[in-house]
């Protein structure tokens, strides 16, 4: 270090590497004291010299803080923490300066250096000065080094149990907004199920023409229903006939959200009216009976509207607390929209008409369908919608009045005779089919509850199948078509096949089919079909085949595929 004086002052020349160099004071006084300054950087682990600066002992560290930020590029509100470095040989260490006691307090001298960072973050290795010091000493001493190692492995440690405790506390809150969303669904299900309508009287009746008779579609022991608009939607109002008839209907209906169950859009209170989708192919019983000139119903729709109106029963019996009862199971009360699925209405009506007292009005057309358990006791249970469910059934099936069809149906079954009373007009049904219906709907109509058998092990795995597997035999649309090519079906399963086989008779089968006559015993394959044809059973035997060339579908294959095969034998015999 090198001094002079000039002009009675004092000029302190360092020989260090300075970025900000020292400017030229004419005249330094005792208050003025000279530092030096060193810049950390956590981020980076880097301590580096900055440059030096004269302050008044008299003053406060915080008086310098600006011209800091300057110095080490720091925006005007960055907090700063200083720090003075001691060095004791042969260790190293510094001391937090307080910046509001003048540097005098502090003790800092001409000639100290003093140390300044960002305010600390405790996610960095060596957040502040003091930390690094430890660091640099423990590289070079041993023991110091261990320790340091030491406190950065129960710092660690100390991390891990907090981010452990930070994920819980976040997992946990996790769980209570999960727990609060599904209590909020449950909540908007219950209030769906009573958000419904309010129409005023004056809305019915401008979308009925006030209820003209042009408008009326139905007049019933449950009301008056006309058709209307409400909102630009065809809708069905239905005016009951009574107001206790009217509440016990809506209860149910708030209670019951199902696809083949008649959705309730409104209400009416003021007119004991209920506003309902419009279904426009009416109801099950105008479609058998082929009212208003409509097409009659193909088998494979009534097989679906059986196993709608069952998987409905299924709904309804799982309701809590209770199992809900339809009570009036006929085809009047099954509406058909416009792809002829069903969709039930007007159930759990029959408890008010049958109320002890009351004579229920309709009762030759009900009478067929009641369960003669509830005639006799009085009490609807789920049993006795599956009563009614046989009737309709059978009708589906055959066509027929309600009135002794069981009886007829029995009948036709011991005479082996089923064949004669499936209806024509539903076309080709498959007469495997068909049976099993008829004997499933003898079954439901049993005069006891305990020998009907039950809606889901018995009923449902029945009608399952044949509502939702491809019934390929028929493949008819609502407005015209054409079948699937009788050589794409099997002839005993009449579906189109997955796996087809060619027989010992010499025409294909499903493997399947195959397989279960030839477990049943059987050594050759001359299997009986519900192909069409003038017998009701036709044994195919490829001995009597003919070579007219008029044969069609698996016939007409088989022989051709024959021909073929003789050709090129008859080739491979002239080579």
């Amino acid at each position: 270090m090198k001094s002079s004086k000039k002009s009675n002052a004092c000029e302190l020349h360092l020989f260090l590497e300075v970025l900000h160099p020292l400017r030229v004071r004419n005249m330094i006084s005792k208050d003025d004291i000279l530092v030096f300054l060193k810049l950390y950087d956590p981020g980076q682990r880097q301590l580096r010299y900055v440059g030096t600066l004269f302050v008044k002992a008299s003053s406060r560290p915080s008086c310098i803080l600006p011209k800091l930020r300057t110095l080490a590029g720091f925006h005007a509100y960055e907090e700063i923490e200083l720090y003075e470095e001691i060095k004791f040989e042969p260790t190293l260490m510094c001391e937090r300066i307080d910046i509001n006691v003048t540097f005098r307090s502090s003790q800092i001298e001409n000639g100290d250096i003093i140390c300044y960072q960002k305010a600390a973050n405790s996610e960095d290795k060596y957040p502040n000065v003091e930390l690094f010091f430890k660091h640099v000493l423990g590289q070079k001493d041993p023991q110091i080094r261990i320790q340091a190692l030491e406190e950065e492995v129960a710092a660690m440690l100390k991390n891990q149990v907090r981010r452990e405790k930070d994920a819980k506390k976040e997992c946990d809150e996790l769980k209570q907004e999960r727990d609060n969303a599904l209590r909020q669904v449950d909540e908007l299900r219950d209030q769906n199920r009573h958000i419904i309508l309010e129409f005023s009287l004056e809305d019915l009746e401008q979308a009925t023409e006030n209820f003209s008779d042009v408008c009326k579609v139905g007049d019933t022991e449950y009301g008056r229903v006309y058709k209307g608009i409400v909102h630009k939607t065809m809708v069905a109002i239905k005016l009951s006939c009574s107001q206790s008839l009217f509440q016990q209907e809506v209860s149910i209906l708030k209670k019951c959200r199902h696809p083949n169950i008649v959705t309730i859009i409104g209400i009416c209170s003021e007119a004991s009216a209920l506003v309902y989708e419009w279904l426009p192919n009416g109801n099950l019983e105008d479609c058998i009976v082929s009212s208003n000139n409509s097409p009659p119903l193909p088998w494979c729709k009534r097989t679906q509207i059986i196993g709608d109106v069952c998987c409905t029963l299924l709904f309804l019996r799982a309701n809590k607390p209770s199992a809900l009862v339809h009570g009036d199971l006929r085809p009047c009360n099954i509406l058909i929209d416009a792809n002829y699925r069903s969709k039930l209405c007007n159930f759990g009506m029959s408890n008010l008409f049958l109320a002890p007292g009351a004579f229920p009005p309709n009762l030759n057309v009900r009478l067929p369908y009641m369960d003669p358990e509830f005639l006799t006791t009085g009490e609807l249970t789920p049993q006795s919608d599956i009563y009614s469910l046989g009737v309709i059934i059978l009708r589906l099936l055959t066509g027929m009045s309600p009135l002794s069809i069981a009886k007829k149906v029995a009948s036709a079954l011991e005479s082996d005779s089923l064949h004669l009373m499936i209806d024509k007009s539903a076309g080709d049904w498959p007469y495997t089919q068909a049976k099993q219906l008829a004997v499933l709907g003898l079954s439901c109509v049993e005069m006891t509850p305990e020998k009907r058998p039950d809606l889901l092990t018995q009923v449902w795995k029945v009608i399952e199948p044949m509502a939702t597997r491809p019934l390929v035999a028929y493949f008819q649309s609502a407005s015209g078509g054409s079948s699937a090519p009788a050589h794409f079906c099997c002839p005993i399963r009449m579906e189109i096949m997955k796996d087809p086989q060619v027989a010992s008779d010499g025409f294909t089968y499903e493997s399947g089919a195959i397989r279960q006559w030839l477990d049943s015993g059987n050594r050759t394959f001359e299997a009986e079909t519900n192909m069409d044809d003038d017998d009701d059973d036709i044994s195919l035997d490829s001995e009597e085949e003919d070579d007219d060339g008029d044969k069609e579908g698996v016939e007409q294959i088989v022989e051709n595929a024959l021909e073929e095969e003789e050709d090129i034998n008859e080739e491979e015999g002239g080579g």
